[in-house]
């Protein structure tokens, strides 16, 4: 069966793009805040005369740097908290449908092929999902098929009376054959 890009994706190609631009959004939010607080705490009239002006420019240079280096710190926590909440959110999208998909894939590794991968819309391996429940639902049919070829095979051996002809057991048998050599066990 031919694969197409778009079939073995396993992560949706969004995923990280939307990760970038929340961190971005985050990041420009937390440079506008910071110029606006920035401003309000800086806007302060000079005074009346050059002497007062001067005085009021010396203060405001002192308390420029401090005030620099708490925005600054500020922002960078801001920014680094912000980072880890979407990181986390992403996270949960990738890590938490891999716990499902490993208790699916134990599922049939049981021989209990009734499990389906069930994930959200916005799950970031929604198509691994998608490829595992199709994977289930191929083998389910081939494995009825074989199971109904060989009841028919069962119910030949079984009629009372005649016994089945040579033909009609080799038919049920290579049916049976055809249907397990399109699994490819090895």
């Amino acid at each position: 069966m031919p694969h197409s890009p778009a079939n073995t994706q396993v992560i949706a190609k969004s995923y990280l793009s939307g990760l970038i631009i929340k961190c971005g959004l985050l990041f420009a939010a937390g440079l506008i805040l910071t110029g606006i607080i920035f401003y309000l705490s800086n806007y302060q009239p000079l005074g009346s005369s050059y002497q007062e002006g001067f005085a009021k420019l010396a203060q405001i240079k002192q308390e420029l740097l401090t005030k620099s280096i708490i925005i600054y710190c500020l922002l960078t926590t801001m920014t680094l908290a912000g980072v880890i909440f979407i990181t986390l959110i992403y996270s949960h999208r990738v890590v938490g449908p891999l716990v499902g998909i490993k208790r699916v894939t134990k599922a049939i590794a049981a021989g209990d092929f009734s499990q389906r991968a069930r994930l959200r819309q916005k799950d970031a391996i929604k198509p691994l999902a998608e490829a595992l429940n199709t994977l289930i639902d191929t083998y389910t049919a081939k494995v009825t098929q074989a199971d109904q070829q060989a009841k028919a095979l069962q119910g030949l051996l079984d009629r009372p009376g005649d016994p089945p002809s040579t033909q009609e057991i080799l038919t049920h048998a290579k049916a049976i054959k055809d249907i397990v050599s399109t699994l490819r066990l090895r």
